[in-house]
């Protein structure tokens, strides 16, 4: 598994354990929901910004974003 299909699995997981839709993960984290949509794709990067964003939202380390389970 890559860092990125990584990153993916890790939000879903993040979303679903908080039981939230990603438009309302998206709106509490500072996100727009195309920039969520894109990093739970798997298919692209994301910015170093948005990762932090992404993880300090969800009160989580980057690291741990990307690291596989």
């Amino acid at each position: 598994m890559d860092s990125k299909q990584a990153l993916a699995k890790n939000i879903r997981d993040n979303i679903y354990e908080l039981g939230k839709t990603q438009s309302e993960y998206a709106k509490e984290i500072g996100i727009p929901i195309t920039t969520l949509q894109y990093a739970i794709s798997g298919k692209g990067s994301v910015s170093l910004n948005t990762l932090d964003k992404i993880a300090y939202g969800a009160g989580i380390d980057p690291w741990e974003l990307i690291r596989p389970s």
